[in-house]
């Protein structure tokens, strides 16, 4: 297909008005872009129109963004991946399953870091899952690099299609998806906690 499509199945209880704001503005600036959206919350008609609402308002021709409900089995959700090429990130509270499989089924995502008041888990366990597997140039620094970053991506669609040849590969041999070293870390953190304990009792 010659046109982006940006989206995201993060919970549409993320998506708040400065979100709604940038993501018009990209979409704006990628002509024939689309949206697509995917949550449990559109089973319900006024959730639905009010995501629509907001990106009227925000000056986005409505026939541009499309609203999918949850799927009945977790193959067929993992499917619906394909109809996106770029995934964005919600903020200050990212995602975390989603940021997952996004990458699980080769679609890119861009997020924001997190900073002050708002460095939390919260807002930047997506950095923090893009630095695990090499693409901290996904992340931006600020609303505007967010823009400039996600603009770029849908509009370099070839681009695109060579990251998707990488990113289920570059999750799956990330530290991630590495169980044994991950209990291995564990156990350690385990030890030094009963060491600790050990030495205030004898002490």
């Amino acid at each position: 297909h010659n046109h982006a499509t940006f989206g995201t199945f993060n919970n549409v209880a993320k998506i708040n008005g400065k979100v709604v704001q940038l993501w018009a503005r990209i979409m704006g600036a990628v002509p024939g872009s689309r949206m697509v959206f995917k949550s449990r919350a559109f089973a319900a008609k006024c959730v639905r129109e009010g995501c629509e609402v907001a990106f009227r308002i925000a000056g986005v021709d409505v026939s541009r963004v499309d609203t999918l409900m949850v799927n009945p089995s977790t193959e067929d959700h993992l499917r619906s991946y394909a109809r996106m090429d770029v995934s964005l990130d919600t903020f200050p509270y990212a995602g975390t399953t989603t940021t997952l499989e996004s990458l699980l089924m080769g679609v890119p995502v861009v997020t924001l870091r997190g900073s002050g008041a708002s460095c939390a888990h919260a807002h930047n366990v997506g950095v923090s899952i893009l630095h695990q597997v090499g693409l901290q140039e996904l992340v931006a620094g600020d609303e505007e690099e967010y823009f400039k970053i996600a603009v770029e991506l849908g509009s370099d669609l070839a681009r695109v299609a060579e990251l998707r040849k990488t990113l289920r590969e570059r999750l799956v041999m990330s530290p991630l998806c590495d169980g044994t070293r991950f209990m291995h870390h564990l156990e350690g953190l385990y030890s030094k906690i009963w060491a600790r304990w050990c030495d205030r009792v004898e002490g």
